[in-house]
């Protein structure tokens, strides 16, 4: 099958490439040429445009940090048309991107005006994940419905959710990282007064990782946290807005959100103090004490 793949960024490439490395022909997209050559020296075709990759294949993936880069990759901008100008009756795109599901079910509205289906796949698990396609893919579609497109969906995840509806995939992801986002705040507190008492980041990674307060975090980013190792994976940036957004779904249905609001002002003050392009685990590089001369 030939696939569609825009926005091969740090997550979209890897993924891009694992769907490469599962046998299917590849047509890509970035704004970014340089973003695009690794794909393109292992086989896949950069698209001259949008509306160009849309008449080249019937499924695409798209990889975009927000949803008003997913609605400008769809639809287009006064500078450039999007997919839709391209796209035929009965296509499908998979949005792997994490975006609040009010702007997915709008934007699959549209799309469906001209029989085209956009389906919710965001994605978790990290850079890592993708790079070994084990990533977990939330679905907001039938299983039924996706069949065509099972080989292309576990070429990038082992763990597949079919929640039924459009928007279901988004909002279990932002649960989900509602719940990674606070859990790395608390980890990056307690690492930056364990610098305080004395006492090593491996012994707390050792110590923790083995008892209850053990996570999928600290399990991926003790490596990097020990050698003060902040370089980006997921940024800092990105967390705050998914965050944010998981606090837009709290507000709307009248949820209690302290601990998350705690954690986004957080992630708030490290993007404003000149962390945001860091790893979001980059938080402690504004919690860890600071070396005085």
């Amino acid at each position: 099958m030939n696939v569609g793949f825009v926005g091969t960024g740090n997550m979209g490439r890897p993924m891009a490439a694992n769907i490469l490395k599962a046998g299917h022909q590849m047509t890509v997209y970035d704004l970014r040429a340089e973003a695009t050559a690794p794909l393109e020296r292992s086989g896949a075709t950069r698209a001259a445009d949008l509306p160009a990759l849309a008449r080249a294949v019937r499924v695409t993936m798209l990889s975009l940090p927000d949803a008003r880069a997913v609605e400008a990759a769809l639809f287009g901008t006064p500078a450039a048309p999007g997919l839709m100008a391209g796209a035929r009756s009965g296509d499908f795109f998979f949005d792997l991107s994490t975006v609040g599901p009010g702007s997915t079910r709008s934007l699959a509205a549209r799309a469906g005006q001209q029989g085209v289906r956009l389906v919710d796949a965001p994605v978790s698990g990290s850079v890592s994940g993708a790079e070994a396609g084990t990533l977990a893919v939330m679905i907001g579609a039938p299983e039924a419905d996706t069949k065509p497109f099972e080989g292309i969906l576990r070429a990038i995840g082992k763990n597949l959710f079919f929640l039924g509806e459009v928007g279901k995939g988004n909002i279990l992801k932002l649960l989900n990282n509602y719940v990674a986002l606070t859990n790395q705040a608390a980890l990056c507190e307690a690492m930056a007064l364990a610098d305080r008492l004395g006492v090593p980041r491996q012994t707390v990674g050792d110590v923790v990782g083995k008892s209850s307060g053990a996570s999928f975090i600290l399990e991926r980013k003790l490596a990097a946290l020990v050698q003060h190792d902040y370089r980006a994976g997921f940024f800092v940036d990105l967390a705050r807005k998914d965050l944010g957004l998981g606090l837009e779904l709290a507000k709307e249905v009248k949820g209690e959100s302290v601990v998350g609001r705690a954690a986004w002002e957080l992630y708030g003050r490290a993007s404003e103090a000149g962390f945001g392009r860091l790893d979001s685990s980059g938080l402690l590089g504004l919690l860890e004490p600071r070396a005085t001369s």
